[in-house]
C-alpha cells in the first residue's frame, strides 16, 4: 500500500510541475468554494488494546471554505471514514479547521486541526438517548490533490487524504487512522 501511494504522489508531482505558462488557469477561483468527495481506502483502530485494519469508505467528504486570494482558502472540512461495530455502521470523523494552497494550477495540498467525532452513521440513529456519540482530540488531516478538469467555477480532482482522530470512549479511548483516495467534486 505505501509503495502505491508513493507511485501516485510521484506521477500526480510530475504532471503538476510539468505544466507551464502556457496553459492559464480555467477554473474561476474567489469567493466561497463548496467540495464534496468521495472514496475508499484503510482505516486502522485502536481501542484500548485491540487493533484492527479495515477497508473503508468515505462518504460524504465535505469542504466549506472562503478563498483569501487566488491561491489560499480556508475551510471547515470533515473528513473520516465509515466502519462497522456490532453489526451497524459507524463514522469515525472530525470536524477540522483547514488551510489549502494551490502549489501550481491544479495541484494543491490541504492541512488542518480539529474535534473528532466516533458516532454511528445518520440513518442507523433511532433513538438520540441510547446511540453512541463519541469525541475527543486532536483530529487531524492532510490531503493533496490534482485537479484533472476544470470548467468555469467546477474542478474535479483525485485526492489522497489522511486522518489521525482520537476519541474518547466510556472505558479508555479509540484512536483512528485513515489513508483515502477521494473523487473530488469542487465549485468555486
Amino acid at each position: 500500500m505505501q509503495k502505491l501511494v508513493f507511485i501516485i504522489l510521484i506521477i500526480i508531482a510530475n504532471n503538476t510541475f510539468a505544466q507551464n505558462n502556457l496553459y492559464k488557469n480555467t477554473v474561476e477561483r474567489k469567493g466561497f468554494i463548496i467540495g464534496l468527495g468521495l472514496g475508499a481506502g484503510t482505516l486502522s483502530l485502536n481501542t484500548n488494546d485491540t487493533s484492527t485494519l479495515t477497508f473503508s469508505t468515505t462518504l460524504p467528504n465535505i469542504k466549506i471554505g472562503y478563498l483569501i486570494n487566488e491561491r489560499l482558502a480556508l475551510f471547515a472540512i470533515l473528513p473520516g471514514a465509515n466502519y462497522k461495530y456490532k453489526g451497524n455502521d459507524r463514522g469515525f470523523e472530525g470536524i477540522v479547521v483547514a488551510a489549502q494552497y494551490w502549489i501550481k494550477d491544479k495541484w494543491w495540498v490541504n492541512g488542518g486541526a480539529g474535534l473528532t467525532f466516533d458516532a454511528p452513521a445518520f440513518y442507523t440513529v433511532d433513538d438520540l438517548e441510547t446511540a453512541e456519540f463519541y469525541t475527543g482530540f486532536p483530529s487531524l488531516s492532510f490531503a493533496t490533490a490534482y485537479e484533472i478538469w476544470q470548467k468555469g467555477k467546477f474542478a474535479l480532482d483525485l485526492q489522497y487524504r489522511v486522518f489521525y482522530g482520537k476519541s474518547n470512549i466510556p472505558n479508555g479511548h479509540r484512536k483512528g487512522f485513515s489513508n483515502m483516495f477521494i473523487i473530488g467534486f469542487n465549485w468555486y
